[in-house]
């Protein structure tokens, strides 16, 4: 309560009159800028005028001796007679008569003029680039102190005229009647410019006059408004305002007078002594709002009856809505728990059947090489056929292992099995296997493993079916002629390591690592496999990159982050042209994402793919 009437001890009028006061210097401050816009361009443009009617002037002085020159240099007798009274001549003798005898200054120059003492300065050397520039201007002008004063400077540009030919124009080199040599110009060239320096003290003195008397003018019409507008808010708002507020303070203080009364006493003429005259400055606006405050009063009244059974209503609503929020959480949670045992039920089938296919799967294939030991090699469509068997049922052994391995990393029970790892044997293995395929594809396979990657501690057989699901997708989607590149390589990425560790640490997961022998692998599963981010960020940042780069039909850059989900591809004649069931890359992501590392893709569509992985080069710790 004491903050509320904190902010109502400043009055309606006060409040009125500081907005229209704030108003009205803003409004003076935009006149006395528009005002001394319009009083400097006023003068500018006198100065302007000046200077424009001088040029002019000195371009009719320079017109007649050039047009004159026949009448000045030959004799009566038509004998040539150089005067040496040529139109430059004539035109900077009149300006520098000129410029002695007033506060005004006219000159010729250019560039490279004949005589030093026409060299121009800074302003007129920038005006004369600005005609000969990519955007030419006929002139140049503005005000500028020079020596401490306000001068106005204006530079108009000289175009070479037929008449400037005979000393100017071509040859250029050749000495002409004035003794200096041609400039080779044509006609139309700027040759040069003719300057106006006039004092802008009178001018300026005049403007700041001429701002002074209309902020005077202004400021006392702005004064004259106010006085008025507070004369009229006083008695047409103020004081109706302040009667009503008494007025509603009887009602406060005597209820029992009744408000109607009390609002008829107040807008009634009878009673304009008792209010100081209200009636006579009560506006229509006021009355509407005595009306419309007995009727507010009376529907408030009715409003407070009926608030109660209202409140129970609501009361009653919200009881029947929380029951109703209780059994649909009820229900969520049954289908929770539905979920959950239906994922169970998921991982535990996917399990089942991949191991019961997996049985007469290596009885399919034993019995394919069994029959490939007795049949005669010259029968090439008996051969042909198993190794089609042979080859159709590696391929669908490699799929229930990648489902297989794939429950067991939903499941959480995978675990990494550490040891000292040789990635030479482990690309060697993989070259082996895939080699074979390659070559019946008519594809290229190279490997490379550089000298200084080092022994390091990892899941020897995670790490070869992560070489090998990239490898032989390489090598299924690269057609025939094409090529497949396995390298391995050590790198510095600084840091990269320690912010594997802090992802991996952040998240959770299933995360491998600890240091164990050198020759016996250690299943390490929980917390201890955070040790695997752990170490690579103690290695300072030390990786193996591992990069497999095909040429085969690369893959769309929208399709690029859908490839490492389970059963995705990148479309549905992909699956009917090459097979596969969308889980290898998938997998790879999780078995790599298990020892700490990240894998990445570039791709382009026709050009081919390059698949990155990148591990931390864990060593093994040394014992005493």
């Amino acid at each position: 309560m004491a903050s509320a009437a904190s902010r109502t001890k400043i009055g309606l009028r006060t409040k009125l009159i500081g907005l229209l006061t704030a108003v009205l210097v803003v409004i003076s401050a935009v006149f006395l800028a528009f005002t001394y816009q319009d009083q400097a361009s006023r003068a500018e443009n006198e100065l302007l005028e000046k200077s424009r009617v001088l040029v002019t002037e000195m371009d009719a002085v320079w017109d007649f001796v050039s047009l004159n020159q026949d009448v000045i240099n030959y004799t009566t007798d038509g004998e040539y007679d150089y005067k040496g009274l040529h139109c430059a001549i004539a035109g900077k003798s009149v300006a520098a008569l000129f410029s002695e005898e007033s506060d005004y200054s006219i000159r010729f120059t250019n560039l490279n003029p004949r005589n030093i003492y026409n060299a121009p300065d800074d302003y007129e050397a920038q005006a004369i680039r600005e005609f000969v520039g990519d955007r030419p201007v006929t002139e140049v002008y503005g005000l500028e102190q020079v020596e401490d004063e306000d001068v106005f400077r204006y530079v108009r540009a000289m175009y070479v005229g037929e008449d400037c030919l005979e000393c100017h124009g071509e040859p250029a080199g050749v000495v002409d009647v004035t003794g200096y040599e041609r400039e080779g110009w044509a006609t139309g060239d700027v040759a040069g410019a003719v300057s106006v320096t006039v004092p802008a003290k009178s001018a300026l003195d005049s403007m700041h006059v001429a701002v002074a008397s209309n902020m005077v003018f202004f400021l006392t019409v702005i004064a004259s408004m106010v006085a008025i507008i507070y004369f009229v808010l006083s008695r047409l708002v103020t004081r109706p305002l302040t009667a009503m507020c008494e007025a509603f303070s009887r009602i406060a203080d005597a209820p029992q007078e009744g408000s109607k009364k009390v609002l008829e006493d107040l807008s009634s003429p009878a009673d304009a002594a008792a209010t100081g005259g209200l009636s006579l400055y009560c506006t229509r606006e006021t009355s509407e709002l005595i009306e419309q405050y007995g009727s507010m009063a009376q529907r408030l009244e009715d409003l407070y009856e009926s608030l109660e059974s209202q409140v129970n209503d609501r009361t009653e609503q919200l009881v029947l809505a929380n029951a109703e929020l209780e059994r649909q959480r009820a229900y969520m949670e049954k289908i929770n728990v539905r979920l959950s045992r239906d994922n169970q039920y998921k991982s535990d089938f996917l399990a089942i059947v991949s191991h019961e296919l997996r049985t007469p799967l290596t009885s399919i294939l034993a019995f394919a090489d069994l029959l490939a030991e007795r049949i005669d090699p010259a029968d090439e469509t008996a051969m042909s056929q198993l190794e089609e068997i042979h080859k159709n049922g590696a391929i669908l052994q490699e799929m229930i292992d990648n489902v297989l391995e794939t429950a067991r990393i939903q499941a959480g029970s995978e675990t990494l099995n550490l040891e000292l790892v040789d990635f030479n044997d482990l690309v060697g293995m993989v070259e082996s296997s895939l080699c074979p395929v390659a070559s019946k594809k008519h594809v290229a396979f190279s490997t490379r493993v550089s000298a200084d990657v080092p022994l390091v501690m990892g899941d020897w057989e995670k790490l070869r079916r992560i070489l090998a699901n990239l490898a032989s997708n390489a090598v299924k989607f690269t057609p025939a002629g094409g090529s497949v590149r396995v390298e391995v390589e050590r790198v510095q990425v600084g840091g990269l390591a320690g912010a594997l560790a802090a992802a991996a640490d952040a998240g959770g997961g299933p995360v491998g690592g600890a240091a164990g022998s050198p020759t016996a692998a250690e299943p390490v599963s929980g917390p201890a496999a955070v040790g695997v981010s752990t170490a690579a960020a103690d290695a300072g940042g030390e990786c193996v990159l591992v990069r497999v780069s095909d040429t085969g039909i690369g893959i769309a850059p929208d399709k690029q982050d859908l490839v490492f989900e389970r059963f995705r591809q990148e479309d549905m004649t992909t699956v009917r042209r090459y097979g596969g069931s969308g889980l290898g890359l998938s997998l790879v992501k999780d078995l790599v994402e298990m020892m700490g590392g990240s894998v990445s893709v570039e791709s382009e569509p026709g050009c081919g793919s390059v698949f990155t992985v990148v591990l931390p080069a864990l060593k093994e710790k040394s014992h005493d």
